[in-house]
């Protein structure tokens, strides 16, 4: 790997990941994180957060690496745009392309598949492991 693909694959991670943090965060804040609860229940507010953004993001992520890289969803990307032009006024059916050549044109713009946000989805699911785990050993100071 060049590593110009190593800076242009890297930062899409980044920015999944950092928007995955933000809405993690946001999560374990409407869950009650911060509202007089012990340190256990934090960790669990947090868990519940990230669970929640990485089972969201890793499950996008491979639908959208499925897409990229198979025509997979071919036959229903081109029906969606079909319905388009089939009750709309502005699109004349004479410019639509046939499937055969939508199929071939979809085929030549095809790239690789895009992984950031699988990785991005199965850091945030290891973050919710690790807060799982210290919620589960962290002790509960009302037990003592």
């Amino acid at each position: 790997m060049k590593r110009t693909d190593q800076i242009k694959t890297g930062k899409p991670f980044w920015i999944a990941l950092s928007a995955g943090l933000v809405l993690a965060i946001g999560i374990s804040l409407m869950r009650g994180l911060g509202r007089g609860m012990t340190t256990a229940q934090s960790f669990n507010c947090l868990c519940d957060g990230f669970f929640v953004v990485g089972i969201w993001m890793a499950g996008l992520g491979g639908l959208i690496a499925i897409s990229a890289s198979t025509d997979f969803f071919d036959m229903l990307s081109y029906g969606v745009k079909s319905l388009g032009v089939m009750f709309t006024p502005f699109k004349s059916p004479e410019k639509h392309p046939r499937y055969y050549e939508y199929k071939q044109e979809r085929k030549r713009k095809r790239t690789g598949p895009k992984w950031h946000l699988v990785y991005a989805g199965a850091v945030l699911l290891a973050l919710a492991v690790v807060m799982l785990v210290l919620g589960a050993v962290w002790p509960d100071p009302t037990l003592s």
